[in-house]
């Protein structure tokens, strides 16, 4: 019986609720019960105004109460004590399934956060993450570090071996990029193939560890995993914030920095030396 509590803590909130209407639903039998025990009382009483020689002493109480005003008194008490039981119970079910609702409304949120190919955060959740983010590091005068990822020939992969492979490439590669990063910082999908990291409390020199896990994860991946003759790899663009600097400003920087990447003499995805065109 003691384990109870600590069972439903770690059921989670949802179990706790359903454990109170569970309750609730106990109460209600327990109501019905005095319900019909408030029913026999009443027949008794009517029993007895019927026929007070049968219930009664000389027909008064010890008290000298007449059975008759006694009972009025008794089917007013018991009324009311019913009615405010009653009561209580449906005011207090109510506000539990008003909770429920309201945790049924979190959990939609909380799924529209969510990518659900990758389980990383998404694209619409950017924006009031990284405001807090930025308000948080400029407050408390901390760095925050940006880096925009891209999957090098992933259209090559989608070409080739479809969009299922394509979508498996990228719930792999979202895993990576997970296993790189600390549980205070956030992965979000920023768009097709492209993930920003939001690395909290990380100066440069972090950032670029950071980047530098990547890429060996990405290699070594690529090369236990190998698609054909696809050389699958991934551009990382780094900005570190500037105080003053929007959210915007900070993803753009990111953004065009690893569009830069990719046109590093060398680098085995270089593409020409065009203006990117906005992302989408």
């Amino acid at each position: 019986m003691n384990e109870q509590p600590g069972l439903l803590e770690r059921l989670g909130p949802q179990a706790r609720l359903q454990s109170e209407l569970t309750k609730l639903d106990s109460q209600n039998r327990d109501v019905w019960v005095l319900i019909v025990f408030a029913a026999a009382v009443l027949v008794l009483g009517a029993l007895s105004l019927l026929s007070p020689a049968s219930f009664w002493q000389q027909n008064a109480l010890e008290f000298k109460i007449p059975p008759q005003f006694l009972f009025v008194i008794m089917m007013i008490v018991m009324v009311l004590g019913l009615y405010m039981v009653r009561r209580e119970l449906e005011v207090r079910k109510l506000r539990l399934l008003n909770v429920q609702h309201a945790f049924a409304a979190q959990s939609e949120l909380s799924a529209s956060m969510v990518d659900s190919l990758t389980n990383v955060f998404s694209r619409s959740f950017l924006r009031e993450l990284l405001q807090g983010e930025i308000a948080r590091a400029e407050r408390n005068t901390r760095p925050l570090g940006l880096v925009m990822c891209d999957v090098d020939n992933f259209k090559q992969v989608n070409d080739r071996y479809g969009h299922l492979m394509g979508d498996y490439v990228l719930a792999q590669i979202a895993g990576i990029l997970k296993a790189c990063v600390r549980g205070s910082d956030y992965v979000v999908r920023y768009g097709g193939d492209e993930f920003l990291l939001v690395l909290s409390e990380t100066d440069e020199s972090g950032s670029r560890t950071v980047m530098n896990r990547i890429r060996q994860k990405v290699t070594e991946w690529d090369r236990s995993n190998r698609l054909g003759d696809v050389t699958l790899g991934i551009s990382l663009g780094l900005h570190q914030h500037a105080p003053g600097e929007t959210a915007e400003q900070a993803v753009s920087e990111a953004d065009a920095r690893m569009y830069a990447d990719k046109q590093i003499p060398g680098h085995k995805n270089a593409v020409p030396a065009n203006p990117r065109p906005p992302h989408a």
